[in-house]
């Protein structure tokens, strides 16, 4: 049992360093094994963490891109909203008011807005001289037909010789006093509206130069010089005429036509209902050909706009002209604005006569 015992702890004591030897060879090998990778792995952190720095460096050296949000060039809702934002607050009135431009329905009342108090009352009254002249023409016709009457019965021996002078002479009276109350009254309204035409379309003119010298540079870029000045001239008298020459002779015109239908029905109705067709024929006349009228007048205007426009141009910097000898060039293309405006003044004669000559078929 001892020899047992002993060997038993011998054997045991000798297990015992067997297996510590084993264990620290163990251990040395773990450490071998741990030590090498933890030596491969010092280059490449090494070329790891160059590679981070170089790119960190490339990553500075290149420029900073900023988000897609800042470099958006859509403008923001406020900017939408207040573009002049940043400007005071005069030159931000300014532009608005060349910028803003509200909506403006143009009919023919309109021209008369600048119109004064009197120029109101001179209109008035030159438009019920206008028509109280326009009712005395029918009435003409009146008398002449019972001047004519008159003859018949001396010639067929109705009346004596002393009733036929008295009536003779009645009748002369009544032809003087109808030219005098015509020439009143035709004579105010013609004064009235021309006074009152003139001094609203120099009121235009001012106001309309009061608005060109009000826009932006950009708009003369696409409007010349030359156009301008065309504009305020031509288009000012088209509408003097408008509000003086026209009205006067649209409102006598209307009330000829009117006290004209009322004296033939009085007279003779089925006379005049036979001759009512000719109303017709007038209105559809006009009707048709007014409308082409007015176009061509516009394309007259404009092609003669827009040769004053190389005018004024070249006349303005004659010296530039001279030096490069463009003279003939911008002679040939101010000769076919010209060519063109003849076209269409022709074209405009010819339709406005033939309309006039077609009435009085």
């Amino acid at each position: 049992m001892a020899n047992l015992d002993m060997t038993q702890k011998t054997h045991e004591g000798d297990v015992k360093p067997h297996t510590q030897a084993t264990d620290l060879r163990t251990e040395k090998r773990g450490v071998q094994h741990e030590s090498a990778p933890s030596g491969e792995t010092e280059p490449q952190m090494q070329l790891e963490g160059g590679q981070q720095e170089s790119t960190r460096a490339s990553q500075e050296a290149k420029p900073v891109k900023l988000p897609l949000d800042t470099l958006d060039s859509t403008p923001s809702n406020a900017e939408i909203d207040d573009p002049f934002k940043h400007l005071p607050e005069h030159e931000k009135e300014i532009l608005k008011r060349q910028l803003d431009l509200p909506a403006v329905k143009v009919n023919y009342m309109t021209l008369y807005r600048y119109a004064t108090r009197n120029d109101k009352i001179i209109l008035v009254i030159a438009g019920l001289a206008a028509i109280i002249g326009g009712a005395l023409l029918p009435l003409m016709t009146v008398l002449f037909g019972g001047l004519a009457g008159t003859f018949q019965a001396f010639t067929l021996g109705n009346t004596s010789p002393s009733q036929f002078t008295s009536e003779l002479a009645r009748y002369s009276l009544y032809f003087v006093y109808l030219a005098i109350g015509e020439f009143v009254m035709v004579y105010i309204a013609t004064v009235g509206f021309l006074y009152a035409g003139e001094h609203i379309s120099s009121k235009t003119r001012e106001q309309f130069l009061a608005a060109i010298l009000r826009q932006n540079i950009a708009f003369f870029d696409e409007l010349g010089a030359g156009e301008i000045t065309t504009r305020i001239t031509a288009d000012t008298n088209l509408v003097q005429e408008g509000l003086s020459e026209k009205v006067g002779l649209t409102l006598t015109a209307i009330a000829t036509f009117v006290a004209a239908f009322v004296i033939s029905f009085i007279r003779y109705w089925k006379l005049t209902l036979i001759l009512s067709s000719t109303v017709v024929a007038i209105v559809v006349t006009l009707g048709a050909v007014g409308s082409f009228i007015g176009k061509l007048s516009k394309t007259y205007i404009a092609h003669f706009a827009e040769g004053g426009t190389v005018a004024e141009e070249v006349i303005s910097s004659i010296r530039n002209a001279t030096a490069f000898h463009t003279q003939e060039k911008l002679a040939r293309q101010y000769d076919t604005y010209l060519i063109k405006a003849e076209k269409a003044g022709f074209k405009l004669k010819s339709t406005t006569s033939s309309m006039i000559g077609f009435l009085f078929l």
